[in-house]
């Protein structure tokens, strides 16, 4: 996935235009393209989940991003039997156009996938299908995004590449949050872990550990907004505070990457809970979240803390082997998460 990146700064994509994506989509064929009656095209895509460097990133120091397919979504498309184009979603069900606007973000991820490639105006049924829980900070919106693109170039049989598929989820992905660095789209779209920085170049890398992750959902919605507004002030009433956890917390996220490639998973799991500690001297962190993370490292866990924007969403602890992963995932549910997930790290 690294290559499909060289020169492509993640943080400046607000200004990538229609025309931009179509010269950067070489090798398309400028002839409108269009489907028969009977095809169906399928898209996926899964979940992500931050394993360090929360908040940290922000400013520009490093943080490790895994995919996380445990939760995953499924879009069909097929001719539509109305005039128009449908979508069909937990929340919506009619045509696109008289969609609501919290899925906006998914319009302009329609409209750009068809206006990109000359797709002829034909009308559509678009259904979604989605297990990823929203505003947890697993990129469930991202990953909608991407899922959608995929199922309209197979319905199309198009061959899109991850540099197209990056360039329109992101433009959609500015919708829905005003800005993105890129990275959501890159994980719910691909199978490698990254260390990611802001200002270089993703890097992809093998992770092979004799360990498994436990996912919990504290069954609060996460606040990133909030939570990156809360640490901003912070930062501007004590400015060599904030400084100095932040430079703590990437030196973890080194030592984390470190760890990870020296097989040590007991010296990543302290690095987790040295994160957390961290991240709850910023503020973000919260009592439900401290709670359920105090019952993983009870429980057994290696490691544990918050993944995410914070205050809400989810917590991950690191387990020595999947019958402990099994115990630490119900400690955390006994302590008030709504739902786990576990998977091997390899």
């Amino acid at each position: 996935m690294g290559s499909s990146y060289q020169n492509n700064k993640l943080g400046k994509l607000r200004d990538i235009s229609i025309e931009q994506i179509n010269q950067a989509q070489a090798g398309i064929a400028s002839d409108a393209r269009s489907a028969s009656s009977s095809k169906i095209g399928n898209g996926y895509a899964h979940a992500k989940i931050i394993l360090m460097g929360e908040h940290a990133v922000v400013y520009d120091y490093p943080a490790i991003a895994l995919p996380f397919s445990a939760v995953q979504v499924h879009v069909q498309v097929k001719a539509s039997q109305h005039s128009t184009s449908h979508i069909d979603c937990q929340y919506y069900a009619g045509p696109i156009d008289e969609a609501p606007s919290m899925l906006a973000n998914l319009n302009r991820a329609i409209s750009l996938t068809l206006d990109s490639f000359k797709i002829l105006s034909q009308p559509i049924q678009i259904t979604i299908n989605s297990n990823i829980p929203q505003e947890r900070g697993m990129g469930s919106s991202a990953a909608v995004s991407v899922a959608i693109v995929r199922a309209i170039c197979d319905y199309y049989d198009i061959d899109i590449t991850d540099k197209q598929l990056q360039l329109i989820v992101n433009q959609a992905e500015v919708i829905a949050h005003e800005s993105t660095s890129g990275l959501d789209t890159l994980m719910t779209s691909s199978n490698k872990p990254v260390i990611y920085r802001k200002s270089q170049t993703p890097r992809p890398f093998e992770l092979t550990l004799d360990a498994y992750l436990v996912v919990a959902d504290s069954g609060q919605a996460g606040q990133t907004k909030l939570a990156v507004s809360h640490v901003g002030q912070l930062k501007d009433r004590k400015p060599e505070l904030v400084k100095e956890l932040m430079s703590a917390i990437g030196n973890f996220v080194q030592q984390a990457y470190d760890a990870i490639s020296e097989k040590d998973v007991q010296k990543l799991g302290r690095l987790m809970t040295y994160n957390h500690y961290y991240l709850n001297q910023l503020g973000i962190s919260n009592p439900t979240l401290d709670h359920i993370i105090n019952a993983a490292w009870l429980g057994g866990a290696l490691g544990a803390k918050l993944t995410g924007g914070g205050l809400g969403g989810c917590v991950i602890a690191l387990a020595n082997d999947e019958n402990s992963a099994i115990e630490i995932a119900q400690v955390m549910q006994d302590a008030g998460a709504i739902n786990s997930w576990y998977f091997r790290l390899s």
